[in-house]
């Protein structure tokens, strides 16, 4: 099965790569990037594509980094309350199971007398 993924995922690459490749013009096509929101202007800039594309890309990679930590961070808080619910419920159980074993004990010993 790993084998598998390792081809898809390698087929896929050279794909990605043959497209990039063969439309090398949608890439260096270049405009004109400017911002006007009235009391403060942007611009203009002369940029291409494949700048446009890598930063958006690196922004949506900050953007979910950003996203899974604070996810990771309230599962954590999440889990500890948890835990510590686990705790106090095993507590509680052994406590109402130690009395029942010692009671049980004392039956067992007074019948073997």
């Amino acid at each position: 099965m790993k084998f598998i993924k390792i081809i898809i995922l390698a087929l896929l690459f050279v794909l990605a790569l043959v497209l990039i490749i063969q439309n090398q013009e949608v890439f260096t096509h270049q405009f004109e990037l400017k911002l006007n929101l009235g009391f403060y202007q942007i611009g203009p800039y002369i940029t291409s594509n494949l700048l446009l594309i890598v930063a958006s890309f690196l922004i949506g990679v900050v953007f979910a980094v950003i996203w899974g930590a604070f996810y990771a961070a309230s599962m954590r808080g999440e889990i500890k309350e948890k835990n510590k619910i686990i705790k106090e419920l095993q507590q509680k159980r052994e406590t109402q199971v130690s009395p029942a074993q010692s009671s049980s004990s004392e039956e067992a010993d007074n019948m073997a007398k």
